[in-house]
């Protein structure tokens, strides 16, 4: 076990699995903290430094499970979002997890997660895409590519660049080089896998609203205010006709909340750690 560059944060391995945790002195409750697409654990180092969260008693982990990173994963593995959905829920249920976060592509395993009903906590889920026309161009036109042999071999070459540079404003300055390193760790071809596995499970279920709307533990759905991925009015009016979902605004965030607005993402997490589920 060694300390990261934050002193109140440790990282481990734990099945295949890397983890990055606050220390509290003691612990009422446990949260594990999921990355989104091209990123990892070290993007809630923030969040996981705030010390709210272990003055409240909460064991706080971050976490890239198999497939992100750069960690290997299972031969035969699908990367298909019911596949995570299933690691995610085994994890929690050894791990005693009382609150999952899930940051966009994570917040989309997080939808599968609560319309399954296997996984009895709660769900914070930060910027999810609820159907394709969601997405922005730019990931668009990489699943699109992506599909077709040889050019999407070449167009994952060369994705470095245009990744850079996409990335530049919508990071932290002060962590540009530290974050957009770690974007960097995962191989072409996972990535790859991910991109497609990501559409190919919105085509399958359509408008995720509806598939949201079958939760029956508390979800929240926090957006920035500025947030890039698109939420249309039937999809808000989705989310507000389903008994257990909540949608939140975060001010000042854009998609990526976590590291724009972390402190404000603690605050959902206790808010949301507090909440009684029968008033949910």
């Amino acid at each position: 076990m060694t300390t990261t560059g934050t002193a109140s944060l440790r990282r481990r391995e734990d099945d295949n699995w890397e983890i990055i945790e606050n220390t509290p002195d003691q612990t009422a409750s446990r949260v594990l903290m999921l990355p989104g697409l091209f990123c990892t654990a070290e993007f809630y180092t923030d969040v996981l430094s705030d010390p709210a969260l272990a003055e409240a008693g909460v064991l706080a982990r971050a976490a890239d499970p198999p497939g992100f990173a750069g960690r290997p994963v299972p031969k035969g593995f699908d990367y298909r979002v019911e596949t995570y959905a299933d690691l995610v829920e085994q994890y929690a249920e050894r791990e005693s997890i009382d609150l999952i976060v899930g940051h966009s592509y994570f917040a989309n395993v997080g939808v599968e997660i609560a319309a399954r009903g296997r996984y009895r906590g709660k769900l914070l889920l930060l910027s999810p895409s609820f159907s394709r026309a969601d997405e922005e161009a730019d990931l668009l036109s990489l699943d699109g590519a992506s599909r077709i042999p040889v050019v999407g071999t070449l167009v994952w070459l060369g994705i470095n660049p245009s990744l850079k540079k996409g990335m530049r404003d919508r990071l932290p300055s002060a962590r540009f080089n530290e974050l957009f390193a770690q974007m960097k760790l995962n191989s072409h071809a996972a990535n790859r896998h991910l991109v497609t596995g990501f559409f190919d499970h919105i085509k399958r279920y359509g408008d995720l609203t509806g598939r949201l709307a079958a939760a029956t533990t508390p979800v929240w759905v926090a957006r920035g205010d500025r947030d890039e991925v698109g939420f249309t009015e039937q999809e808000q009016a989705g989310i507000a006709r389903a008994p257990h979902v909540e949608l939140k605004t975060i001010p000042g965030a854009a998609h990526f909340s976590i590291t724009d607005t972390p402190h404000a993402v603690v605050q959902l997490v206790l808010d949301l750690l507090a909440l009684d589920p029968a008033q949910a």
